[in-house]
């Protein structure tokens, strides 16, 4: 839609601003004003700019100011406007959507689309830093153009300009949001737009809203309509900083405009551990931070963050096997001034020593037969976890100690692949109780699996390792005579982590179970290994926790 005129009036809003005459008698309601202006940008997400390219059944999506690719999914409506456009190799484009991480541990981004606000073939939209309002509706023929910038409204028209203010938001529909703007002269409009694909004459782009503005002497303007960049997602600050005074460590978080993200993490003695990926604002005024590489090393994990004023709080990371909860919240704040996010209480209260990502460091060489244990789903320990070396292979994915406590969930997976153990050894499967842990334990990027049964008596339990793949498990080995906690290893033997459990008769030791290429055994063995607690992770298994299959 060519919108010269209709982009041009969007300069006119200070000008209003700064004429707009009261009239005696009217109450502004300036705190109601206000509320309204924040609720509306709760109702809009928050945008990504950037460059969409078709490469051959794919799409992927470039942000603006980025060398990162995020493969993008878009439905088949984007791809018959993309069509009537020419189908022109390179788009531009403002939309909304999720970023998830791909399929794969250290895959590349993916952005699922939900709303398109603007698709251009204009190569300029990157450029653009004009975007100071939250949305912009309008036409040519005839001309008239509304700009909303969360204060107020100016509309356009060949009569003149008027200033609105927002009075009411409503959904009269799906997919529909219906504003109700007054003025000061007791004018009123009313604003409806719903979502869709919206073009107007032969332009070279498509708008994200086909709107109707309904006046109150009758005429009725239609057009299209698109989201500027909410006032709630001006840019956050760069640079975070927070101190774990336990580990005497800092961390220290970078979020760049262009929605890269780096969080590194550095002890007084050691080397730091960096991880990179992405980071993107939600609607509930937190910020997600996404990372795929780990010492520049796969891996797969995100923290969600709450913004408030100059600082940012995380209670926990997600994992592939679900949360892992900090021992303390992972507290980061700013003092570069650059944070302008409105203040909201969540209810909770954050320690200034928050708990923080942590991993041994690297050694150069690995001792004969054995490989380094790739995983990276942990529940942090906030008092142990004290920097050690351990073999870890440059190819290998870097180890995290910590704690994970068995699920409470039932898991369809690992109960179909319990039903086939018990069908296969005659047994039957309703009432059985068992539970889980979920961790990688033979470095493949894939989830498995380590089940204790309720099968005990004074020697111990029976134990299932599963080996995950595709969401899919298969039992590998069969262990018994312990029960408690199963520590696992940081080094590994024929590919697998080396198990651990500690020894009833002496402090400090451990029996091992050591993979022979084929298995596990069946019974740890006597061991001489007395490693320290905190290089470890501990599978804890306690209570009475059991989960029973129907």
């Amino acid at each position: 839609m060519p919108l010269s005129r209709f982009v041009l009036s969007g300069l006119l809003i200070a000008l209003v601003g700064c004429n707009t005459t009261s009239v005696p008698g009217k109450n502004t309601q300036p705190n109601i004003t206000s509320d309204l202006s924040a609720k509306l940008q709760q109702e809009l997400p928050p945008l990504f700019t950037g460059t969409i390219q078709r490469q051959n059944e794919q799409s992927v999506f470039t942000p603006c100011g980025s060398n990162q690719q995020w493969q993008l999914v878009l439905d088949d409506n984007f791809w018959q406007q993309w069509q009537q456009l020419g189908s022109p190799q390179t788009l531009q484009a403002s939309l909304s959507g999720q970023l998830v991480a791909g399929e794969g541990r250290g895959a590349p981004f993916r952005l699922e689309a939900e709303q398109v606000s603007r698709i251009t073939t204009d190569q300029s939209l990157c450029q653009s830093s004009s975007t100071n309002y939250l949305l912009k509706a309008g036409n040519n023929q005839p001309f008239w153009s509304l700009v909303i910038d969360g204060q107020q409204a100016s509309l356009t028209t060949p009569d003149g300009v008027d200033s609105y203010q927002l009075d009411e938001i409503n959904h009269p529909a799906d997919k529909q949001l219906q504003l109700v703007l007054d003025n000061q002269s007791g004018k009123q409009a009313t604003l409806d737009l719903r979502a869709g694909y919206c073009q107007d004459g032969s332009s070279q782009q498509w708008l994200g809203y086909s709107v109707t503005l309904q006046l109150d002497d009758g005429q009725t303007l239609t057009g299209c309509g698109e989201q500027g960049q909410s006032l709630m997602q001006q840019q956050p600050a760069r640079n975070w900083q927070g101190r774990d005074d336990a580990q005497q460590a800092g961390v220290r978080l970078v979020l760049d405009s262009n929605y890269q993200a780096k969080m590194i993490y550095t002890r007084e003695t050691g080397p730091e551990v960096t991880y990179e990926g992405v980071w993107q604002p939600q609607k509930d005024q937190t910020l997600r931070v996404m990372f795929n590489q780990r010492m520049g090393l796969p891996t797969n994990e995100s923290i969600p963050f709450r913004w408030k004023d100059n600082t940012l709080t995380a209670d926990y990371r997600e994992l592939q096997a679900g949360k892992a909860y900090f021992d303390k919240p992972l507290v980061l704040t700013t003092n570069d001034g650059s944070s302008r996010e409105p203040a909201t209480d969540n209810g909770s209260t954050a320690t200034a020593s928050g708990a923080v990502i942590i991993a041994p460091p690297a050694a150069q060489e690995v001792p004969a037969g054995e490989s380094s244990f790739a995983q990276n789903e942990t529940v942090l320990s906030g008092t142990g976890a004290t920097a050690v070396p351990v073999p870890v292979p440059a190819a290998a994915a870097s180890f995290s100690a910590g704690m994970l406590q068995a699920s409470t969930q039932p898991d369809n997976a690992i109960e179909q692949t319990l039903r086939q153990f018990l069908q296969s050894n005659g047994g039957q499967a309703s009432g059985t109780q068992y539970r889980y842990v979920k961790t990688d334990l033979n470095g493949d990027g894939s989830i498995d699996a380590l089940v204790e049964m309720n099968w005990c008596d004074k020697s111990g339990c029976v134990w299932l390792v599963l080996q995950g793949n595709s969401g899919q498990y298969q039992q590998v080995a069969r262990l018994e005579g312990f029960s408690g906690s199963v520590m696992v290893s940081p080094t590994a033997h024929n590919g697998w982590a080396d198990l651990l459990v500690p020894s009833t008769d002496q402090a400090n030791t451990y029996l091992s179970l050591e993979h022979d290429g084929s298995s596990y055994p069946a019974r740890p063995a006597t061991s001489n290994q007395q490693p320290d607690p905190s290089t470890l992770l501990q599978l804890k298994f306690d209570g009475d926790n059991w989960l029973t299959m129907p």
